[in-house]
């Protein structure tokens, strides 16, 4: 396999991307007016402490991102295949999303309604990108510095519902309601790690990538 060729796999991976852009817009849609009833219908509190109807559409759809991280290692597969370098930014973002994902899928963790519509949204996004440079089209920078930006805030937004959900589980005159704020403190602590990790990586990528010179970006992967 090392002295073999990389295969081009143009047309593949093109209907790869396109696909999985097409499935991240329909369930951006679905999802997401499942989202903004429960914030309109019932406030923040409840979004973030009260987890989605398990027979409803959204509940359809949260499954079916649960299991789209498992297909989304099909990337791995195209790197592999046509040998362009696996960088750990990938390999660490797939393990730890699909470690996250199942942890608060197995709490059905109330605050996974935001992270699900706003992945869903930046993958309608990521994917899109990747099959318009699959289709030999060459997008601006610009717009590969935005896709990283996008990747960046999701993971602020997700500490910052993480700080709502702590806030509402430690404060001591909450609603009256008939339920406590629901995620676990193990879940809130994978959490945290995960959008920690994940912002600190993507604004290194960010930086490197798009800010350091072709001589500091060479320093700095020996230095890595």
């Amino acid at each position: 396999m090392r002295d073999r060729e990389p295969f081009r796999l143009q047309k593949q991976l093109f209907t790869w991307n396109a696909s999985l852009a097409v499935f991240s817009l329909i369930g951006f849609l679905r999802f997401t007016e499942e989202v903004i009833y429960s914030v309109v219908t019932y406030g923040m509190y409840r979004s973030v402490c009260y987890s989605i109807n398990p027979g409803s559409v959204a509940a359809f759809w949260a499954i079916l991102f649960a299991f789209s991280k498992i297909v989304e290692y099909g990337d791995t597969l195209f790197i592999v295949l046509r040998k362009k370098p696996l960088i750990f930014l990938h390999y660490y973002h797939h393990v730890v999303v699909l470690i996250g994902s199942a942890h608060a899928g197995a709490e059905h963790a109330a605050p996974g309604r935001f992270f699900i519509s706003l992945n869903y949204f930046v993958h309608f996004i990521m994917y899109s990108y990747y099959a318009s440079t699959a289709y030999g089209l060459r997008p601006s920078k610009r717009i590969a510095m935005l896709l990283t930006l996008l990747q960046i805030v999701q993971m602020f937004v997700g500490l910052y519902i993480e700080y709502l959900v702590i806030h509402y589980k430690t404060k001591e005159n909450l609603p009256a309601l008939n339920f406590s704020c629901q995620q676990s403190y193990s879940n809130i602590c994978v959490t945290l790690i995960q959008f920690t990790t994940f912002a600190a990586l993507f604004i290194h990528f960010y930086v490197k990538a798009y800010f350091l010179s072709p001589k500091k970006r060479y320093q700095q992967k020996k230095i890595d």
